[in-house]
């Protein structure tokens, strides 16, 4: 807490204004404490909020699994995560004392009443994290009118480094650091990344699974009525028509099967979306080893979701037509009509 924001320094609510790409913004003030109860201590990350503003940025007042999130004026009041307040052995209504040093080295004390208790998904932040308003939080570390940063939801995330770089443009660089979520966050952005290609890769494997199951009905059908393609070449159906006939009876095989499987899909989809299916607690104790909290199996019916596989097996199936239809074209009728 060296150095903090001022408003005073920038006119924040008018540059805030000047990005079009900004949907919401808050302020907030960051820094870390002994919280105290009856039984226990423990360090906290302290975070001082401004809760109207931070519904439009982010959805942490949905976290809240018992007690009342934070509102405007609230005074002395608190929410803990959920680990740190059974590690402090504490629940809604009871008082925590907080302890800490705050700006310019002045020593901070005060007392707070606990108003919720908050369940990010993150057994890091349910560990360590004390929310307080925005004004508490100035007052409990003695810097009136400042605050740490300035959290901003944008219209686009996929383009935050363009808009981080155009924001930095307009700050002075020696004073003030823009970061997107990427660069703030750089261990989810490695884990979203690693997600990804492990996904990728299992996809590859089960196109390529698809693929051979296309390519080997087509292809029995193909042999399978040698003597069929060789009379109806004999009587003046051209091999381009022959080829056609083929390539027609697979995509018509393949639209089926998509059909019929897209609408069961979808149906499920649509339904598990309202019902997530819930996971064991040997499978959340698990995920929250890894620094998330994985509590329900859900879906999604996102458009892209069921267009790439859609996409991707319409394309496998030209690709497994490709050698049948070949074959076809070299049928004699001769050799055809005497093929057993």
């Amino acid at each position: 807490l060296s150095y903090a924001l001022e408003d005073a320094e920038q006119d924040w609510p008018a540059l805030m204004q000047k990005q079009p790409w900004v949907t919401a913004y808050t302020r907030r003030l960051s820094g870390f404490g002994l919280v105290s109860s009856d039984s226990s201590s423990a360090g906290a990350m302290i975070v001082g909020i401004e809760p109207q503003a931070e519904r439009g940025v982010t959805t942490f007042s949905q976290k809240i699994v018992e007690g009342l999130p934070l509102a405007e004026g609230d005074d002395h009041a608190a929410l803990l995560g959920r680990t740190l307040a059974r590690n402090l052995d504490v629940g809604v209504g009871d008082t925590v004392v907080v302890l800490t040093q705050g700006f310019r080295n002045a020593m901070g004390a005060d007392l707070y009443a606990v108003r919720g208790l908050v369940r990010t998904g993150s057994a890091d932040v349910d560990r360590s994290m004390m929310i307080l308003t925005l004004h508490d939080a100035q007052d409990l570390f003695s810097m009136d009118g400042r605050f740490t940063e300035i959290v901003l939801r944008t219209d686009r995330y996929q383009a935050d480094d363009r808009y981080a770089a155009e924001l930095r443009a307009q700050l002075d660089p020696t004073r003030y650091e823009v970061l997107y979520w990427a660069e703030l966050m750089p261990e989810l952005r490695q884990s979203i990344v690693l997600d990804n290609v492990s996904g990728a890769i299992f996809l590859v494997f089960l196109l390529i699974l698809v693929g051979f199951e296309i390519f080997n009905t087509t292809t029995m059908s193909v042999m399978e009525r040698v003597r069929e393609f060789g009379v109806m070449q004999s009587i003046g159906m051209k091999p381009r028509q022959v080829s056609l006939l083929v390539f027609l009876e697979s995509m018509l095989k393949v639209t089926v099967g998509l059909a019929a499987g897209l609408s069961i899909t979808l149906l499920l989809a649509v339904f598990f979306k309202d019902y997530p299916i819930p996971l064991s607690q040997e499978f959340v104790r698990l995920s929250e080893s890894f620094g998330f909290v994985i509590e329900d199996l859900t879906f999604s019916t996102r458009f892209t979701v069921f267009l790439e596989p859609l996409a991707s097996v319409a394309l496998i199936t030209l690709l497994a037509t490709v050698y049948p239809i070949f074959r076809v074209r070299r049928f004699s009728p001769v050799e055809a009509l005497r093929t057993a």
